[in-house]
């Protein structure tokens, strides 16, 4: 066996294989499990936005369609809503799977989603939980690319930067009394009776 055939053995560079990153092959490190899941939600919350602009452009009320033609149109867009709504679920759970490889867990973790309670204390071990350095049973670590960085740290950098809004507007409205109580807001609301 020459040196140049065990190098590769013995050294730590190691080279990850390529998969796609919508498949649930893999391993999503935390900052790549942060911007995935940002970008899916971004691209589901402008699909629904756009169908919603698209069937409000097309007011049913203007045109003058019989009833099975009313029924049909909005039977298509419940359908495509739905439709939409799978297509989201199914790469949310693809992201959480690589993710959950990462910490050497089989992917059929992800049912903890669908128990209440639970699923809170869950996303959050998905976000904070570190992953496993080096070789676990799905593979080599695979590294963010550097668009995955960058949308990760800004989709940090506003969720920190609206909590803080968030509770200084709180804080300003409740140093102001804008704020009631919900006493003194049953007393004015029951007064008039």
């Amino acid at each position: 066996m020459h040196a140049q055939d065990s190098s590769s053995f013995f050294s730590k560079n190691h080279t990850v294989k390529q998969v796609s990153p919508l498949s649930t092959h893999g391993r999503f490190n935390r900052l790549s499990y942060i911007a995935w899941y940002s970008f899916l939600n971004l691209m589901y919350f402008f699909a629904i936005v756009a169908l919603s602009v698209f069937l409000g452009i097309f007011n049913l009320n203007t045109f003058h369609l019989n009833e099975h033609d009313l029924q049909f149109f909005m039977g298509f867009s419940g359908i495509a809503y739905f439709l939409m709504s799978c297509i989201y679920l199914y790469f949310n759970f693809i992201i959480v799977i690589r993710r959950l490889h990462d910490r050497n867990k089989s992917g059929w973790y992800c049912i903890c989603l669908f128990i209440p309670v639970i699923n809170f204390f869950f996303a959050l071990y998905l976000i904070f939980a570190r992953g496993d350095s080096g070789l676990n049973n799905f593979g080599f670590p695979r590294p963010s690319h550097f668009l995955e960085k960058m949308l990760a740290w800004l989709m940090i950098l506003m969720t920190i930067f609206s909590i803080f809004a968030t509770a200084s507007i709180v804080s300003y409205f409740m140093g102001t009394g804008d704020i009631e109580s919900p006493n003194v807001i049953i007393q004015t609301g029951t007064e008039y009776f």
